[in-house]
């Protein structure tokens, strides 16, 4: 899942093919993201893994980082 969210990301969402995304980049808190890519982002995860986040929980916190998109789709 990890893996897959980073590809996922870094095709999409990067312009800096020097820039290293790990499990703890900040995306949005950072700007690497805006709201619109949230919701691609939410499209994907539902899509990939099957998972529907409700749109409660789809927040700047919950998707900060790949590690906390992960917490996020296992508390669904």
């Amino acid at each position: 899942m990890e893996e897959k969210l980073i590809k996922f990301i870094a095709r999409e969402f990067v312009d800096d093919p020097d820039l290293v995304l790990t499990p703890e980049t900040r995306i949005i808190s950072t700007g690497l993201i805006d709201s619109f890519s949230v919701i691609l982002l939410q499209t994907f995860i539902e899509r990939e893994f099957g998972k529907k986040i409700p749109a409660e929980k789809v927040t700047s916190e919950a998707f900060d980082s790949v590690t906390q998109m992960i917490a996020t789709i296992q508390s669904v």
